[in-house]
C-alpha cells in the first residue's frame, strides 16, 4: 500500500530505523527547537500566521502560554478559522490524505464532548461518536450528562459489530485504559478488512519499551509503579490517570491483535502550524 504523506510528514517503521537516522534527527530536533524558542523570543503577539490544512485556507494560530516559556506545542496553536489545536488539525489532515486507502463506512471517534467531534460532525454525516460516561452504562446506551446525551462506550468492550467500521480515530485515550491491549483488539474486531486506525497517546519516540506506571490488581485497585499522572478530561475536573507512556512495542501488540500494517507518522511543519518536534501519530490498517 503506497501513498504520498503531507508535506511535513515523515513514516517510521520500526526504532531500528528511527537509530539509523540518529545523527540526522538530532540536527533536525536541534533546528526545531531553535526555531521555537525564536519565535517565542521575538513574537510581539501570541499568534503566527499560515495556512491551516482543515479550513483549507490562510490563518492564525494562537500560542496558549507563549509568555510562560516553552508551551505544550501539541495543546496549542488553535486555528482562527476551524479553532482546533494543532494535533487535531494534524490528525484530520492525515486522515483526509489516507481516507483513499480505505474502504467506504461508518467513522467512529472515542470522544463526543470536544471540538474535533464537532468539526467532524457538521462535515461528515453519520460520524459516530461516544464517552466513557459511568461505570453502570450498558456499551452503546445513550447518557444523560450535563444537558449532553452521550452514547457511552467501553474501549475494552465495544458495542458495535464486527468489521462494521471503515475509520476509528481515537485521540489521548489509550494511555488512561489499563488493559490497552484488549482495547487494540476490540479496535481491529470492529474494523473492516482494509479499515483505517489513527490515534495519538504519548509516544516515547526512542524508547523500544512501553512504560507502565500503573496497573490495576485483582480488585481492581489502582497500584502505582511510579508517581502519578493525570491529564485534563472533559467529563472530570479531577482529570484521568495516565497508566502507560507507549514505545515501540506497541507496534507488536497491533500485529498480534491483527493489524496487517501498522507504522509511526510523524510530523513537523511551522507554515501549517505544526510545531513541537517529532509529534507522533500511530496509524494501522486492519
Amino acid at each position: 500500500m503506497q501513498f504520498d504523506l503531507p508535506h511535513g510528514f515523515k513514516r517510521w517503521q520500526s526504532l531500528d530505523a528511527v537509530q539509523a537516522a540518529a545523527v540526522q534527527l538530532a540536527e533536525e530536533w536541534r533546528g526545531q527547537q531553535a526555531f521555537q524558542k525564536h519565535l517565542l523570543a521575538n513574537s510581539r503577539s501570541p499568534e503566527v500566521a499560515g495556512f491551516c490544512a482543515v479550513c483549507q485556507s490562510e490563518a492564525t494560530f494562537h500560542i496558549k502560554d507563549a509568555a510562560g516559556g516553552d508551551p505544550s506545542w501539541r495543546e496549542t496553536m488553535a486555528c482562527s478559522g476551524c479553532q482546533l489545536i494543532n494535533r487535531w488539525r494534524a490528525s484530520l489532515h492525515l486522515y483526509r490524505m489516507l481516507a483513499a486507502t480505505i474502504p467506504d463506512g461508518p467513522v467512529y471517534l472515542t470522544e463526543q464532548t470536544t471540538p474535533v467531534y464537532n468539526w467532524l460532525s457538521e462535515r461528515l454525516p453519520g460520524v459516530i461518536g461516544s464517552e466513557y460516561v459511568s461505570a453502570t452504562a450498558r456499551p452503546g446506551e445513550i447518557v444523560d450528562w450535563n444537558s449532553f446525551k452521550l452514547r457511552h462506550e467501553d474501549v475494552t468492550a465495544l458495542s458495535m459489530d464486527d468489521a462494521s467500521l471503515a475509520v476509528l480515530m481515537t485521540f489521548d485515550v489509550l494511555e488512561h485504559v489499563p488493559d490497552y491491549r484488549k482495547a487494540l483488539a476490540e479496535f481491529a474486531r470492529v474494523l473492516m478488512p482494509g479499515g483505517l486506525m489513527i490515534f495519538t497517546a504519548p509516544f516515547m519516540f526512542t524508547s523500544r519499551d512501553t512504560v507502565v506506571r500503573a496497573t490495576l490488581d485483582a480488585k481492581g485497585e489502582v497500584v502505582h509503579h511510579l508517581p502519578a499522572v493525570y491529564h485534563g478530561d472533559p467529563l472530570s475536573a479531577e482529570g484521568v490517570l495516565c497508566f502507560q507512556e507507549f514505545g515501540w512495542d506497541l507496534l507488536d501488540v497491533l500485529d498480534s491483535v491483527g493489524f496487517s500494517r501498522r507504522e509511526v507518522i510523524t510530523c513537523w511543519a511551522p507554515d501549517l502550524g505544526y510545531y513541537g518536534s517529532f509529534q507522533p501519530f500511530i496509524v494501522a490498517w486492519r
